[in-house]
């Protein structure tokens, strides 16, 4: 294909890509994912970068899901970056097989330059960088600039680690399928190793629970896709590298079914373009035989836009839990009769937007909204019966005092079960505010997040610090995660790990303490390096 040509279509992915980004950007409901970016983004606009405790009780937002996301989006806004990750990966995408494919690309890469824009839909902005980042990556090899590639995929595992994993299924599809690797491709996969490794070493320094599930259908409809992408491709020689692209990322969510990780279901998110990837197969081989591409193409054209297209009336219907009026009466009778000293649970909305307004209005949240640590982190409120004393019991373990149900739609996994509980009253909270759209319950007795031998108050919890008095020494149990990086800016305490991985909080004398989480990266490493922490 003539470069002047190749250039044209890659303008003119771009342009599709801008197109579809910015239609949906301004039709479309707020992704499911929103909620929890719009707060991650406000953490690093507010210098927030290592803990937080207004979420989970305590967790690292950034070490547990994109290092480098939150970055460019605190200075630029969410949708901006993603609107322009989405002309950068048609572009990208366009340049890549149009350059290996020639004119059997062109469909395609218009095809995928529209779905592209599929992540502002879904809410998966990290994912979305990660991917242009990824695309970049892969361009940049097929042209050898070797150390330019290693800097994009670093890029691609800074934004989103999922994105990274398909990166390397790419990487390994084109070593399967050329049966050879290279110098320049012997260096790229080195880096690559050392790449996963640093990630590996921040998940040891950062630790964060988290594991998600993956559903059997979802697997079988992976594996099918797969499968027919993988035959469609077979019947042209210029296929080998769709053929190994399709094979490696069946076999990786058939391992990731059997082996629970972080990743999980998240594996199938190539969903989101796979019907551009079959087009591409099936031009390749010129659509034939054409009862098989036109199988394949009909499976994946469903499988690629079907979720999406039976969620956007559930979308559409959550809107009123996106606007702060919505939340404006819940959060102000909590207001009114908070000290600090306890957390608030919600009841989880469709939208999770929970996650964004309640601690965005200064309260503690019990929870937050990333399903991976949710589901590590509180098992509990999973499971089929919910049982009424053991959601006791974890409400006084994370300190609630106040459960908020709201009147809008729910989410999909165990929010319709808490709620029913809730309405029973088996769980023994009694109802003390009633409105239009909301119904706040409070736990009799509610333990403070901190509690122990003498009177002891939180003063102030924010994201990352915990300022407070306690009247004698003693042990305290301070219902904060544990976390080994605080610094004891005043007082006589000391902080250990409790068994529920909460926080022991050693007190030597009586009076105020200050606790901080340092930000400056030069005092974090030295923690991290040469930890200093008093026995308590």
């Amino acid at each position: 294909m003539e470069f002047a040509a190749t250039r044209r279509e890659v303008v003119r992915a771009a342009l599709l890509g801008a197109g579809a980004a910015l239609l949906v950007a301004v039709l479309a409901p707020p992704g499911g994912d929103s909620a929890a970016h719009l707060y991650r983004t406000m953490l690093v606009r507010d210098g927030v970068h290592v803990w937080d405790n207004l979420w989970y009780g305590g967790q690292y937002p950034l070490a547990s899901y994109s290092l480098l996301y939150y970055l460019p989006a605190s200075v630029v806004g969410n949708v901006p970056l993603v609107v322009a990750a989405t002309v950068a990966s048609a572009a990208l995408f366009a340049a890549l097989v149009l350059r290996e494919w020639g004119d059997a690309a062109r469909w395609p890469a218009r095809v995928f330059a529209v779905l592209a824009a599929g992540p502002l839909f879904t809410g998966t902005y990290t994912y979305a960088l990660g991917v242009a980042a990824g695309l970049g990556a892969l361009v940049l090899l097929q042209r050898g600039r070797t150390w330019l590639t290693v800097g994009c995929a670093a890029l691609a595992l800074g934004f989103s680690p999922l994105a990274f994993a398909f990166l390397c299924v790419a990487l390994g599809a084109i070593v399967v399928a050329r049966r050879r690797l290279g110098a320049s491709g012997s260096r790229v996969a080195v880096a690559l190793a050392v790449l996963a490794g640093l990630q590996l070493l921040a998940i040891l320094v950062f630790p964060t629970e988290g594991r998600y599930p993956f559903n059997p259908l979802s697997l079988a409809a992976v594996l099918t896709v797969s499968a027919l992408g993988a035959l469609v491709a077979s019947r042209s020689e210029q296929g080998r590298v769709l053929v190994a692209f399709f094979a490696l990322w069946g076999l990786v969510n058939l391992v990731a079914f059997f082996v629970p990780s972080p990743f999980g279901d998240n594996l199938t998110r190539l969903r989101g373009v796979v019907f551009a990837l079959v087009l591409l197969s099936a031009a390749v081989a010129r659509f034939r035989p054409g009862w098989l591409a036109g199988g394949a193409l009909a499976f994946a054209l469903f499988y690629n836009l079907a979720p999406d297209v039976s969620a956007l009336p559930k979308r559409t219907a959550d809107t009123k839990t996106a606007e702060a009026a919505f939340w404006a009466p819940a959060l102000d009778f909590v207001r009114a009769r908070s000290n600090g000293e306890h957390r608030v649970e919600v009841v989880p909305t469709f939208g999770h937007w929970e996650a964004y307004w309640v601690p965005r209005a200064g309260l503690a949240l019990a929870r937050g909204w990333y399903r991976q640590i949710d589901l590590a982190e509180n098992p509990e409120l999973y499971r089929r019966p919910l049982d009424a004393e053991e959601y006791v019991r974890w409400l006084r373990r994370l300190g609630v005092r106040f459960v908020l149900l709201p009147e809008a739609r729910l989410g999909p996994m165990g929010a319709e079960r808490e709620a029913e509980l809730l309405r029973s009253g088996r769980a023994g909270l009694v109802q003390v505010f009633r409105s239009r759209d909301w119904t706040i319950y409070e736990l009799p007795d509610a333990p403070r997040i901190l509690t122990g031998p003498a009177p002891a108050r939180i003063d102030r919890l924010g994201h990352d610090v915990i300022s407070g008095r306690v009247e004698r020494p003693g042990t305290y149990t301070l219902r904060v995660r544990y976390t080994p990086y605080w610094d004891v800016a005043a007082g006589r305490v000391c902080l250990a790990a409790a068994d529920d991985r909460m926080t022991r909080l050693v007190v030597r004398r009586g009076g105020a303490f200050h606790l901080v989480l340092p930000e400056r990266p030069a005092t974090l490493l030295r923690k991290i390096v040469l930890p200093a922490e008093p026995r308590c």
